[in-house]
C-alpha cells in the first residue's frame, strides 16, 4: 500500500507500432489509480524535430495478455515505507499488452514532444483511472515516432 512513482529512461523506437510506456497490473484486493504522469524526452531538440504524438491512458478489463519487449518496471515507494508493492509493472512495451474483454480509453493526450516535460494530473480521487486485480492500467504511445528519440518519464500510482 502507498504512493510508487516508476520511473524510466530508455529509447522509444520508431520501428512501427504502437508502445506501452507503462503497464500496471494490480495484485490481489490491491487496486491501483494513477494518480498523474510526467511524459519527456531528450534527444530531439531542434525544430526539424518536432512530432505530435497520440497517447492513451487505457483500463483493460478482463484476461490480460502483458506486452513484451520492454522492461520490468522499477517502482519506488514515494512515503519510504519500504514496503513492496503488491502490482507488477513493466515499461517501454513496443508489443503492447491485449485484453480478451473490453479496452476502455480513459483519456486521449496529444503530447508535441519538444514540450517536455508534459504533466498530467488527476487530483480529483473521483477523475483518477482506476484498475482492480485481473485488469490493467496502461499508458500507451499511440503513435509510431518519426524516428527513434529518448524518453524519460514518471508514472505515479496509489495502491491500496
Amino acid at each position: 500500500m502507498g504512493i510508487w512513482a516508476i520511473p524510466w529512461t530508455g529509447t522509444v523506437t520508431a520501428s512501427g507500432g504502437n508502445a506501452d510506456l507503462w503497464e500496471v497490473l494490480p495484485g490481489d484486493d490491491l487496486p491501483c489509480k494513477i494518480l498523474g504522469f510526467r511524459l519527456g524526452q531528450i534527444s530531439e531538440v531542434g525544430d526539424a524535430m518536432e512530432e505530435g504524438l497520440r497517447v492513451s491512458i487505457l483500463r483493460m478489463r478482463a484476461t490480460v495478455t502483458s506486452g513484451s519487449g520492454g522492461s520490468a518496471g522499477a517502482p519506488e515507494d514515494v512515503s519510504r515505507s519500504n514496503q513492496t508493492p503488491g502490482f507488477s509493472c513493466e515499461t517501454n512495451n513496443a508489443t503492447v499488452a491485449t485484453t480478451s474483454g473490453d479496452t476502455e480509453v480513459i483519456d486521449e493526450l496529444g503530447w508535441n514532444i519538444r514540450n517536455s516535460p508534459y504533466e498530467v494530473w488527476f487530483p480529483d480521487d473521483r477523475l483518477q483511472p482506476k484498475a482492480i486485480q485481473g485488469e490493467a492500467l496502461l499508458v500507451r504511445l499511440q503513435t509510431t515516432a518519426a524516428d527513434d528519440f529518448t524518453f524519460a518519464g514518471t508514472l505515479w500510482i496509489d495502491e491500496g
